[in-house]
């Protein structure tokens, strides 16, 4: 192939050519590295949209167990029961005093809880009563919410339900004249202790207030928005976002992307110049965190749309984020047309080939000092990282480690350097999965990982997981190069999360699923040994009444003190959980029909002769009695330790335990034989 005689022409290729070759070589590594930014997009709107998801549901949960909770508070129904009853209020001073009271009540909810606007008491005809922020009137104050929507749906429903508006633009918390903002009303029926219909409560959410605390607000990622529409499109965050304004339709700005997003419950996919992932969430079925039966709204507005929207990683935001890179491959480029043209310049003038290379020279000396400063300062980077370095021979002897994973063992780079195979670290209890790791880099795989316990200078482990692969040359194997990392933090949090699981939070008893865990370790156990087990179900007699009568804070506090006074006459060995309420099940370890019939004896009388303290007075209103006496029902069955699971005797025990409450409650009943006979 001949060569362009002219001077312009060889310049053209020399500088063409190597640009390609350059570009060719760096090309895989841009495109990996886009890959790997584009990874870490994905995971990090995955992480993102969990937050505002929890975020979400958690607040929401909050505020429809706030309002159920002011539904069933004695002095709200007591205060409806006169409106009900026809009680001429401004003539009863008890009643003015419970009405100021209840007055007060609902100005330090509005107060206490920022997050609502309007918390309003509404009649069984739709008349207000009373309103948060105004003075308490003995009669009605002439607003009407018959024909509102809130009111017709609340007083459909039975109690416990609530109906939750789809989110609308109302009035603020401040009143009429101070503007308005997204809100969302939230009504439930309110009943008597009779199951007689007495009205219905309505809170007004400041929708403005819950959105600024979602996630994506509160820490102000760079470029990262939050996207959320209900099952028309529109647009429910109070804040302009691309254009949009509370109540408008995305399929108006984004109609290819409304039509993919209508048609899919969660996923992700591209946006302009952001990738987004979002997720559905329903009220209606969602709310299994809350206290509510069902939550009622407006069908068509179902379900929501919640989507993160983070930057799409890019060429250019790939090369201006690491000055070093842009640096290295600008001077590759440059290096390589200038050695095309210092070629094509020597078949021209072979008298300035001296000059160029001096120059050359000087140019390499500069970039070989810069190499320096950068090898010194990798070098830093990998004594003092945040995890630890070390890299193995043939023979899994320490050959380097950086400071980092030292200062973990306790030990110098002197006394563990050529000196220490790194298997000697390793606990025992982990040390065949190191070691199967190590083959694996050994092998064709020449990767490989591993979590394990590391034993320390002072005779304390640390969990690390470590990931390792081998350094290979033409001459073969030189040594691995692995990378560890601390797991202290993990291990505690999935510990925490574990124990969470098994306990319920208010008696600190063991919950249904640690029962059947326990269960099935007894059972077995029973099965070799021959070992008689038996099961008590117990159930607190008129419990609800408590709760009605005192309030669930009192009520919490005999729960309480019945898992304490049944712990107490239990063996070390016996298991008692709380499945739900006022239901408990103690399961009796090598302990016989007989036994167990006079274990469950035994804590009928311990929890009727143990009354529980309470401020709030009770039956005698004169006496001013500080203590509250229950009893409780018990049901007493054998457990087959042949039967597959703890259900048979579950059901048999439940069987006994209704058996009692029919026979007048506060007594034990048994049923030893199998449920289906």
């Amino acid at each position: 192939m001949m060569l362009p005689t002219s001077l312009g022409a060889r310049l053209v290729i020399a500088t063409v050519v190597p640009l390609l070759l350059v570009t060719a070589a760096l090309a895989p590594i841009f495109v990996a590295q886009l890959q790997t930014r584009l990874d870490g997009a994905r995971d990090a709107a995955a992480t993102r949209l969990d937050a505002e998801y929890e975020t979400l549901l958690h607040d929401m949960n909050e505020s429809f167990n706030q309002v159920l909770a002011v539904a069933e508070l004695p002095l709200l129904r007591r205060h409806l029961r006169d409106v009900h009853d026809g009680v001429a209020i401004y003539r009863q001073i008890s009643t003015q005093t419970n009405l100021a009271q209840l007055s007060a009540l609902l100005d330090t909810l509005t107060t206490h809880f920022g997050r609502y606007s309007r918390l309003v008491l509404i009649g069984v005809e739709g008349e207000e009563l009373m309103s948060a922020g105004t003075r308490p009137l003995p009669h009605p104050t002439g607003v009407d919410h018959a024909h509102a929507d809130y009111f017709r749906e609340a007083m459909r429903q039975p109690a416990r339900n609530l109906y939750v508006s789809p989110p609308r633009v109302g009035l603020s918390r401040a009143g009429a004249e101070a503007g308005t903002t997204a809100v969302i009303d939230i009504a439930t029926p309110v009943f008597g202790a009779d199951g007689h219909r007495l009205g219905v409560l309505l809170f007004t959410l400041d929708w403005h207030y819950l959105t600024a605390r979602l996630p994506h607000v509160v820490g102000e990622e760079a470029g990262v928005r939050a996207v959320m529409a209900d099952a028309r499109g529109r647009w429910l965050l109070p804040d302009v976002e691309d254009g949009i304004q509370f109540g408008g339709l995305l399929e108006e700005r984004y109609p290819a992307f409304w039509q993919d997003l209508e048609t899919r419950s969660q996923g992700e996919m591209p946006l302009d110049e952001d990738l987004l992932r979002f997720r559905t969430h329903d009220i209606r079925t969602h709310h299994y965190r809350s206290q509510a039966g069902m939550i009622m709204t407006s069908p068509d507005t179902q379900p929501w749309r919640l989507g993160i929207l983070v930057p799409r990683p890019t060429l250019s935001a790939l090369l201006l984020g690491n000055p070093w890179q842009l640096l290295v491959i600008v001077l590759t480029y440059l290096l390589a047309v200038a050695v095309g043209v210092l070629w094509v310049l020597s078949l021209q003038r072979q008298h300035q080939l001296r000059r160029q290379a001096m120059a050359f020279s000087r140019e390499a000396q500069r970039l070989a000092g810069e190499a320096r400063q950068y090898a010194d300062e990798v070098q830093d980077l990998y004594e003092h990282a945040p995890c630890g370095y070390h890299s193995l021979d043939a023979d899994g002897r320490i050959v380097r480690i950086n400071r980092t994973e030292l200062g973990w063992l306790g030990l110098r780079a002197d006394e563990v350097i050529g000196r220490r195979l790194y298997r000697d670290f390793v606990s025992p209890e982990t040390r065949s999965a190191f070691q199967a790791a190590f083959r694996r880099v050994l092998g064709e795989e020449g990767e490989g990982s591993a979590e394990c316990e590391l034993l320390r200078a002072d005779g304390t482990t640390l969990p690390v997981a470590i990931q390792a692969t081998a350094q290979v040359t033409a001459e073969g194997f030189q040594y691995t190069r692995a990378t560890v990392f601390d797991l202290r933090e993990r291990k505690d949090l999935e510990a925490r999360l574990e124990q969470q699981a098994m306990t319920d939070p208010l008696t600190g008893l063991g919950n249904r699923r640690y029962l059947m865990e326990q269960a099935a370790l007894e059972m077995a156990r029973a099965r070799r040994r021959g070992m008689p087990l038996s099961l008590v179900a117990i159930d607190l007699d008129h419990f609800k009444r408590i709760n009605d009568v005192h309030g669930h804070d009192v009520g919490d506090r005999v729960l309480q003190a019945f898992a304490e006074t049944v712990r107490e006459q239990l063996r070390e060995g016996d298991v008692l959980c709380r499945m739900g309420g006022e239901e408990f099940v103690a399961l009796l370890c090598d302990t016989d029909a007989d036994q167990a019939m006079a274990v469950a004896e035994r804590l009928r009388q311990a929890v009727a002769a143990t009354p529980v303290g309470t401020s709030t007075r009770i039956d005698d209103a004169s006496s001013g009695a500080s203590w509250l006496s229950y009893s409780a029902s018990l049901g007493v069955a054998r457990i087959d330790p042949a039967e597959d699971s703890l259900t048979p005797a579950i059901k048999r025990a439940d069987q006994a335990l209704y058996a009692a409450k029919q026979a007048g409650r506060d007594r034990v009943h048994a049923r030893f034989e199998p449920a289906g006979d």
